[in-house]
């Protein structure tokens, strides 16, 4: 069989093809196909391989508006792109690294950290990540191999707060159910300017949301805020129809479907950031060096009210958040 290997090293693919072209009469086209693909795998062209890398167990809801980012960007998967996804909490991150990703999309916290553990050379980008400062000295040129997008969401808690505390006027103690080893003074700080007792409780998922329940419950809470739901994943369902079922409103920027039990929900828009994930892949696969892409912060914000929820919680909405809100569920 010919291969640009009988004509030596330094052929140039326009003039081996030119050359299958004439021998096509005598070849079928068949022989003509694996000859160009022999030809393809010599010169080294791939398709890029990318590590998806959840914070949270099973499906990642981001993960589609990343996929549609992609699309947009008139990546094919599957021809002129491969994903492959994976979660932080299986310990995935190493597996990519292993099998060379040429770039590892990280969706929260957790994955940022573990893929920045597992890597120093494969680019990262964050998408997005609450606090960019645990991972990068700079915003504007990132050290390292990592990049991406950061959430303000400090402030983005704070202003659930605010909104729920409207909406619940007798709101006095706030279980704030977080799933790291930590809690946020700043927050703290604007929920007792509202006159609202902040009560920190450590939440790890699905198997924890008993006893933090009977926790908050033990505690007189009133009002519920669920943050860290990067990493909580869907477990914030469970915790937002607990809360429900108990009477007690709850807030989180975790996005659930229209059944959701959430009495709001305020949050980045997810699509918007994700689309910006897949551009900052785009750049980094074409050449660019992650200290190059500055972090780019959020910048589009949704409120979403529960009417549903409201009435079952027996409350009136105040048409002043009616009007903010950028979806109604009812």
């Amino acid at each position: 069989m010919l291969s640009s290997r009988n004509f030596g090293g330094t052929m140039r693919r326009r003039q081996f093809v030119s050359l299958l072209g004439s021998a096509a009469v005598a070849w079928p086209f068949a022989a003509l196909s694996v000859c160009l693909q022999q030809v393809t795998r010599a010169q080294g062209h791939k398709v890029p391989f990318l590590g998806w890398l959840s914070s949270a167990p099973g499906s990642d809801p981001s993960l589609d508006a990343f996929r549609a980012g992609l699309r947009e960007l008139d990546y094919v998967e599957g021809r002129s792109i491969r994903v492959d996804a994976r979660s932080a909490q299986d310990n995935a991150e190493r597996e990519l690294v292993r099998q060379q990703a040429d770039v590892i999309v990280a969706n929260g916290r957790a994955a940022t950290r573990a893929a920045q553990e597992a890597t120093a050379t494969i680019p990262v980008v964050m998408a997005p990540v609450d606090d960019p400062y645990e991972f990068v000295a700079s915003l504007s040129r990132p050290s390292g191999n990592i990049t991406g997008l950061a959430l303000q969401q400090t402030e983005i808690d704070a202003k659930q707060v605010e909104i729920l505390k409207e909406m619940v006027p007798g709101m006095s103690r706030l279980a704030i159910f977080y799933y790291y080893g930590e809690t946020y003074y700043a927050l703290e700080s604007i929920a007792h300017a509202l006159g609202i007792e902040a009560l920190w409780i450590d939440t790890k998922g699905s198997g924890d949301v008993e006893r933090a329940f009977t926790e908050a419950l033990a505690k007189k809470a009133n009002g519920l805020l669920i943050i860290d739901t990067g990493a909580l994943g869907g477990t914030c369902n469970m915790i937002a129809a607990m809360a429900l079922a108990r009477g007690i409103p709850a807030a989180a920027s975790w996005r659930g479907d229209t059944q959701t039990a959430l009495l709001l929900t305020y949050a980045a828009d997810n699509a918007h950031l994700q689309h910006r994930a897949a551009s900052y892949v785009h750049r980094l696969l074409r050449g660019a060096k992650p200290h190059d892409l500055p972090i780019e912060q959020a910048t589009k914000f949704d409120l979403i009210v529960n009417l549903k929820a409201a009435r079952e919680l027996g409350l009136t909405v105040p048409p002043s958040v009616l009007l903010r809100a950028n979806e109604v569920i009812d």
